[in-house]
């Protein structure tokens, strides 16, 4: 393939084990209300690989077909495992303009030849949505939330905090607590805008000489799209990052790969630059791991993960709440009551916490 070069040579293997190991993936992976992230993914992947297969046979016209066919079933099954799989086309015109390098005559043929029947399926499947009237509900709600611009602002701010967990797990929080932002002025947006002027930037001047790190960056800005554009209760659930992870951790296997190829065509000596870059990347594939075994853990007890979450999020409500029901779960009713207590102060408007701490409190008289 084109995109691959002897300094991108072994991105693949790397990419899929920073895949697998990194811990932003556990609430998709071990949360089960994660698992549709994870099988839409699965489903999206495979249609991309079939697509790209069948993009790059030469063994004759019906092969291909099979291989187009597969990829349109395959993306079909993704859309019904989560909506946000529709973004699918889209992905395939980005492979074609920025691996394949597509363009004019070419580009125009592939799009009506083999993107047609994906987009056929994206609309049959916005028809079928909207006919559903609890599609036409939940828009409704969802347009309620907040007005769009500033659910804009806040989702740029939420998505750029997402690319920080990348490179700080220990960050990782299951009911995050970020700003609602109204203004392009408010701190911290200009820092966020400079962030993303310079990732498009580097996907622009990238283009060329490594194709495979702007695919990654636009894959990641692709997959984040459907869950920042209409407006959510949260600006940002860690497993709608699992597609998503798959470009920006491409793109960070790229750079370091190219960086590490020129850095050993300079020195005098490379082997002892090549044992030092092993060392390093043994060193962070030992603590992904070691972060990831930890982050999993907390999914064993709630406790400990509602209690992760209050440490990480101490003025928002709801982790407060539901660490006073793990722990009234256990019976532990006295920090039971003062974490309800806690979220009934920080929201007074969050009737499910008044309830529970009505209900502990009744509960704790009754036992005495």
């Amino acid at each position: 393939m084109r995109a691959v070069t002897e300094e991108t040579k072994l991105v693949a293997p790397w990419t899929t084990l920073l895949f697998l190991i990194h811990p932003i993936q556990t609430e998709t992976v071990t949360y089960i209300s994660g698992r549709a992230s994870g099988l839409m993914a699965f489903w999206y992947l495979l249609a991309l690989f079939l697509y790209i297969k069948a993009s790059e046979d030469t063994s004759g016209h019906v092969i291909r077909r099979r291989y187009r066919s597969g990829a349109l079933l395959c993306f079909i099954l993704s859309v019904a495992s989560k909506e946000p799989a529709v973004t699918f086309p889209l992905a395939l015109l980005l492979w074609d303009v920025v691996v394949r390098r597509l363009r004019g005559a070419r580009l125009r043929e592939a799009i009506i030849a083999e993107h047609t029947p994906f987009w056929l399926a994206v609309l049959a499947a916005g028809v079928l949505a909207w006919q559903h009237p609890r599609y036409a509900d939940l828009a409704q709600f969802s347009l309620n939330i907040r007005p769009l611009w500033e659910n804009a602002l806040s989702e740029l701010h939420a998505v750029s905090y997402a690319l920080l967990l990348f490179i700080c797990p220990w960050k990782q929080n299951f009911d995050h607590d970020l700003p609602l932002l109204h203004t392009l002025i408010e701190w911290p947006l200009p820092l966020d805008l400079l962030v993303w002027c310079g990732l498009t930037v580097a996907a622009f001047i990238s283009i060329r000489r490594l194709p495979l790190l702007s695919f990654g960056i636009g894959w990641f800005v692709l997959q984040i799209l459907p869950t920042t554009v209409l407006p959510r209760n949260d600006l940002l659930s860690e497993r709608n990052l699992y597609l998503a992870s798959l470009g920006i951790l491409l793109a960070a296997v790229v750079l370091g790969s190219y960086l590490t190829h020129r850095i050993a065509q300079v020195l005098e000596r490379p082997s002892w630059f090549g044992i030092s870059v092993g060392a390093v990347e043994l060193a962070m594939v030992v603590a992904l791991c070691v972060s990831t075994m930890h982050r999993n853990a907390l999914y064993h007890n709630p406790v400990l993960l509602w209690s992760d979450s209050v440490a990480k999020s101490p003025r928002k409500a709801r982790p407060h709440n539901n660490l006073g029901y793990a722990l009234s779960r256990r019976g532990e009713w006295d920090p039971a009551i003062e974490e309800f207590r806690i979220a009934v102060r920080l929201d007074p408007a969050y009737e499910l916490a008044q309830q529970n701490l009505r209900d502990a409190y009744l509960r704790q008289v009754g036992r005495q």
